[in-house]
């Protein structure tokens, strides 16, 4: 029977310190590192802190917890690091826990950066067996271990966005389950994980001297209620620092600290209870001494000396992107430029090109004129006879007919070997057409279109042959412009009466001619 008493005070013991697993500080806003290994190192500072808590003055066998914590960065503040040990013992029940944190920064801009952290330690968790109150002393030895021990990992993360920081952790990752004894009865302890975000806002003034702080926190885990704690912390950087806290399900805290050198801080919290058992529990107190591995001149000027060359980089980037814009305008301005000069010379080459074209016309108009006439006689009269015959079927007979026909045969041969009935490509004989023509050659080209651009050029010549039409294109290398022509003759009196009957009326568009010599 007294064994079994004995067992069950123990469990019940047990369950009442879970919601106390994880240490309780009033002061963590200072070694925000025991909660969250992520914001190791976030200061750029070494420092040593001791704390001390008593909770519960009140009641015998309360809280009591104290701890040593170092803290410091390398790597030019990219690596932090800290290390941890505590002892919080409650009545019968104390746990020692060291632990070594290890975070890596990563600046994503300038006013933004990133934190992963990773804290490893190991928790003893053990009896004060001369504490307990038995008729036969010997009966706790026959069942219950002394001390038993775990491994434990804490994780967490943390963002800073200029003067806010958001964490998060998860304290006792692992869930370790410590086991006393388990005859006649189990007796355990169980490491349950935690969950931990945090919040601060820093509102600096007079140079950053004077630090207004917002911070909230809150603490949960399975089986255990949340709790939130929400306070205001105005620091005196040169001189101190006093707060307060409200942290539900518990109390109200006070905060005030003096710097008693430039490396050495004291501190104080004094907490008092809100619920209904205040009066029994009494009152909690906390101590906090902080030094710190350098002067407080040396981190200022260390801090300004830093925000100077973040000064100088913004800056500097301001003045590479107002750089960057001027040659890009300069740029754009001075291809428009280019492109209304070139399009500008493109025009008067063409304009003098067509100039040229019609003076040539003009010309060969004047020197021509007369065999132009000449020959549309003959046309004229050739057009006459084939009617003749056509009408007059007998005339076929008629010697002198024949005579006259063959005359205008020969007539047909000045003229390029013209044949009306014939069904060919434009009605003309292959010599002349354009597929069969070397281009460039000297001759008297029927030209459809003139291009500085050769895709234009290639456009209509395609256009042209889904017509039906035979056209080419060649490259004048006096003026680079490329030529879409149809036909081709050796004589300007052909290539002119092709261009004036549209091919035999097979074109309508306009046509000139190009001369080459």
């Amino acid at each position: 029977m007294k064994k079994l008493i004995l067992l069950i005070g123990l469990g019940l013991m047990a369950n009442f310190a879970k919601a106390q697993q994880i240490p309780l500080y009033s002061n963590y806003f200072f070694t925000p590192y025991i909660y969250n290994p992520a914001l190791s190192g976030t200061d750029g500072v070494t420092e040593a802190t001791i704390l001390h808590r008593r909770q519960w003055s009140g009641i015998q066998g309360s809280p009591e917890t104290s701890a040593l914590a170092v803290n410091g960065s390398m790597n030019d503040g990219s690596v932090g690091w800290s290390v941890y040990g505590f002892s919080d013992k409650t009545d019968i029940l104390n746990r020692i826990g060291v632990y070594g944190n290890y975070a890596y920064h990563v600046k994503l801009t300038d006013d933004i950066s990133l934190s992963g952290g990773l804290g490893a330690g190991y928790v003893n968790q053990s009896i004060d067996q001369s504490g307990v109150r038995a008729r036969d002393a010997g009966d706790i030895f026959t069942v219950v271990a002394p001390n038993r021990g775990t491994f434990d990992l804490n994780l967490g993360l943390s963002l800073m966005v200029r003067d806010f920081t958001l964490g998060f952790a998860a304290p006792q990752l692992l869930s370790q389950n410590v086991v006393y004894a388990t005859n006649p009865s189990d007796i355990n302890y169980n490491l349950i994980r935690h969950y931990v975000a945090s919040a601060q806002y820093d509102f600096k003034f007079a140079g950053d001297k004077q630090v207004l702080s917002p911070i909230a926190m809150v603490r949960a885990a399975e089986g255990v209620p949340f709790q939130l704690d929400a306070g205001l912390l105005y620091n005196m950087v040169e001189y101190g620092y006093v707060g307060a806290m409200f942290r539900s399900n518990y109390g109200v805290t006070a905060n005030v600290g003096v710097n008693l050198s430039e490396q050495l801080t004291l501190g104080y919290a004094y907490d008092f209870s809100t619920n209904t058992y205040a009066s029994n529990f009494g009152t909690s107190h906390e101590f906090m001494l902080t030094y710190r591995f350098g002067s407080n001149k040396d981190n200022e000027r260390m801090e300004n000396e830093i925000k100077r060359l973040k000064l100088m980089q913004r800056r500097q980037k301001d003045e590479v992107e107002e750089t960057v814009d001027e040659k890009l305008k300069e740029f754009k301005d001075s291809y428009k430029d280019e492109m209304a000069k070139a399009l500008e010379e493109e025009k008067q080459k063409m304009q003098a090109e067509l100039e040229r074209m019609r003076e040539e016309a003009a010309q060969n108009n004047s020197n021509n004129g007369g065999n132009q006439n000449n020959t549309g006689n003959r046309m004229q009269d050739l057009q006459n006879r084939r009617n003749n015959n056509q009408n007059n079927p007998n005339n076929s007979n008629n010697p002198n007919n024949n005579a006259g026909n063959q005359g205008n045969q020969g007539d047909q041969g000045n003229q390029g070997n013209f044949n009306p009935d014939n069904n060919g490509p434009q009605n003309y004989p292959s010599n002349n057409l354009a597929s069969n023509v070397a281009p460039g050659s000297p001759g008297y080209y029927v030209t459809a279109g003139v291009f500085g651009n050769q895709a234009n050029a290639n456009r209509l010549m395609n256009n042209l042959g889904s017509q039906g039409l035979d056209a080419r294109i060649f490259q004048d290398p006096s003026n680079n412009f490329y030529y879409v022509y149809l036909l081709k003759f050796d004589s300007y009196q052909e290539a002119d009466q092709a261009k004036a009957s549209g091919l035999n009326g097979r074109y309508s568009g306009d046509l000139w001619i190009k001369i080459v010599n």
